[in-house]
């Protein structure tokens, strides 16, 4: 059938007005609710965690799935990220999933990073689980509601065959970034893999079949199993120019992978909200205007879905044209830069301190310490950049070997000193947030129902509590802060805990004296 005559139909019946939808309720092409707004590779060494310096830093490979459960499917092994196979113990399944449910976009670095070393890692399956994917499935989301689509496109190659809630996911993943065809295949070949007759409409489209897909999309509005607004949409996706007289579909009330695809595709405007971290990824790419590259990759860095070298070389695509916020960060880390550049100790004098000063404001300035070290190791820098070249030597990956070129200057330094060579012996702390750390390492005597559970081998379960506490609103009380690290400490995770504490003493501030 002719293309006109097929999409002539289509409109007269999105014209028909809305009796054919009135009891229409919108496909779930995502299964769960982390989408809405309210690269691993395996070595031998374990991968060190936070800012620059976490997963997103790393190469994605995959292998085939053989005698694996999918609830302990994983790209990692459980001794590099640093826990046991069995983490999840006893931990039940749905406890388990409550504490997954929900990611914090403004956590501390190497919360964030520590979180999804684990929900990467090969780990037997909470014990009495059936193999249903149920663990797999809040591992994912949890990723995906960080907007790590790369580490969450690991995890569902590693699943093998797909079963039809985890291949909606590899759809969603691979809408937003760009890499659909594989997915669309799958789908056609199998169609109980079809997520909503909008995806298909989509995928046979993109296959190539124009007709078929027109008259699915047809077929579909006529018989109301597809929303007015998403056909016509979907209308305007197969053919723009038959639909160039029309109004543009409204913005929907709940944006999906697809819709969000198909508006994008065609340049439609977005609905001014925060988009979900998810949807950030195609932001990133060159034909996106600088300000949203740099947006969508200050936010993504944040998370930990990327590595903060990407941040550092937005900033410096171009000169900025305007001033304050977002333009402010960009010369002050193009002048720090220049500064590095020439190796100037005078210059970097005052490049360093106002470009840390920018960045904390929108709480990044964590993502200059690769790239200030070790080029700065040598300068001879003025007492206020020094104190920053300080700060950001703790920040550093390589932390406890770059402490040891420095001495403290006030009782915080010498504490953080000592953290960061994890000299617990001569730590003295001076205020109750620095003992409560201290307690935690030195083998803490509160006994809670939290720590407990690490004793009653329902280490999982604590873990993803610490953390929670850990990047929630209780970072200013010391007996959450000293809880949460001692559960860290007492089930191997030590040196993750350690850098938690000194990114709560330096950019949390809360004890700074």
């Amino acid at each position: 059938m002719p293309r006109n005559k097929v999409l002539a139909g289509m409109l007269a019946v999105l014209c028909a007005g809305p009796a054919l939808a009135e009891n229409y309720s919108v496909p779930a092409i995502w299964p769960s609710n982390v989408l809405t707004p309210d690269s691993i590779r395996q070595s031998s060494k374990r991968p060190v965690l936070g800012g620059a310096h976490g997963l997103a830093t790393e190469v994605i490979t995959v292998t085939s799935l053989d005698d694996v459960t999918l609830d302990s499917v994983g790209v990692l092994p459980a001794d590099i990220v640093g826990v046991p196979s069995d983490f999840w113990g006893d931990s039940p399944a749905p406890q388990l999933v409550k504490l997954l449910r929900h990611h914090k976009e403004n956590a501390l670095p190497d919360v964030t990073a520590l979180l999804h070393h684990i929900l990467l890692a090969e780990l037997t399956a909470p014990v009495g689980q059936s193999d249903d994917g149920v663990m797999l499935l809040a591992r994912l989301d949890h990723l995906l509601s960080a907007g790590a689509l790369d580490q969450a496109e690991a995890l569902l190659e590693r699943s093998g065959t797909p079963n039809a809630a985890l291949f909606r996911r590899w759809f969603d993943v691979s809408l937003l970034t760009g890499r659909a065809e594989r997915a669309c295949s799958a789908m056609l070949a199998d169609a109980g893999l079809t997520p909503s007759l909008q995806a298909r409409v989509f995928c046979l489209f993109r296959a190539g079949d124009w007709a078929a897909a027109a008259l699915t999309l047809r077929g579909a509005a006529s018989l109301g199993e597809i929303d007015a607004d998403d056909a016509l949409l979907l209308g305007m996706f197969l053919d723009p120019e038959f639909y160039a007289g029309e109004a543009d579909p409204p913005h929907p009330e709940h944006l999906t992978p697809l819709l969000f695809t198909m508006r994008e595709a065609l340049a439609l405007p977005r609905n001014g909200q925060t988009l979900p971290l998810a949807f950030l990824q195609g932001d990133l790419q060159n034909y996106s205007g600088w300000r949203n590259r740099l947006e969508a990759a200050e936010r993504l860095v944040r998370s930990q879905a990327i590595p903060a070298t990407t941040l550092i070389e937005a900033y410096n695509e171009a000169q900025a044209s305007a001033s304050g916020g977002i333009w402010d960060r960009v010369r002050g880390v193009q002048a720090l830069r220049a500064a590095l550049a020439a190796h100037d100790s005078a210059a970097v004098s005052a490049a360093l301190p106002l470009a840390y000063h920018t960045l904390s404001k929108a709480q990044l300035e964590y993502v200059l310490a690769d790239m200030v070290f070790p080029r700065i190791s040598d300068l001879d820098l003025d007492e206020t950049a020094a104190g920053v070249r300080f700060k950001l030597a703790l920040l550093h990956k390589d932390r406890a070997t770059l402490a040891a070129g420095f001495a403290g200057s006030n009782a915080t330094d010498t504490f953080l000193l000592a953290l960061a060579q994890m000299d617990m012996a001569h730590a003295i702390a001076n205020s109750e947030m620095q003992k409560a750390i201290l307690a935690a390492f030195q083998g803490s005597t509160m006994h809670n129902q939290l720590l407990l559970e690490v004793t009653n081998g329902r280490k999982g379960a604590a873990v993803l509590q610490a953390l929670n506490i850990l990047e929630g609103d209780r970072l200013s009380d010391p007996v959450a802060v000293e809880t949460a690290l001692a559960v860290l400490v007492q089930t191997g995770l030590a040196s993750e805990a350690v850098g938690i504490a000194i990114q709560l003493l330096i950019l949390n501030r809360q004890d700074l004296i």
